[in-house]
């Protein structure tokens, strides 16, 4: 996974290659501080791959005879969006905002293999997942390590929690009272 990140964000990667054929100077990606952070999030979004799996599957799943009865009502494309799809993917919504907001407080891996596991450059890269590593495994300080990861826990828990909390105006679920 690091070869293919350098590969394409590096000096000589992709990305400048692309961009020197259309006559704009290369960047170091990677080694600039203020890309090396574009480039991860850049990187996450390009891993938004399974999410949005899940949302096919929720778009898959709503029925067609909604929207054919929404067009003979006359409904256009707008307030079919608004008032059919929307509602019948909070549910999908509501799931993959709790999953991304867990996986969003866990980045490590691509900030560890980028900057080698110290934040370079300039700690530009230096997210709390990785400072726990370096406190904890780098100098050795296992019980500040350890109490860092339960404030991350209870960070996670709370917005989590917040959401499922929120979750009562905005999701909306099928009824059975029809069955």
């Amino acid at each position: 996974m690091a070869v293919m990140w350098r590969e394409i964000f590096g000096k000589n990667g992709l990305i400048n290659f692309l961009l020197d054929t259309v006559g704009i100077p290369g960047v170091n990606w990677l080694g600039n501080p203020q890309t090396a952070i574009w480039t991860l999030i850049t990187l996450a979004v390009w891993q938004f791959g399974s999410p949005m799996l899940i949302f096919l599957a929720g778009l898959k799943h709503i029925p067609a005879e909604l929207y054919e009865a929404a067009a003979i009502d006359g409904a256009g494309g707008w307030q079919q969006f608004r008032r059919i799809t929307l509602p019948l993917l909070t549910p999908i919504i509501f799931f993959n905002l709790v999953m991304q907001i867990i996986a969003g407080f866990m980045i490590f891996t691509q900030a560890f293999v980028v900057s080698g596991g110290n934040g370079a450059p300039l700690d530009t890269t230096l997210f709390y997942a990785l400072y726990v590593y370096q406190r904890g495994f780098v100098t050795f300080e296992m019980g500040y390590a350890a109490a860092m990861a339960w404030v991350l826990l209870v960070v996670v828990a709370v917005l989590t929690g917040l959401v499922f909390r929120s979750s009562s105006y905005w999701v909306f679920y099928e009824s059975k009272e029809g069955r």
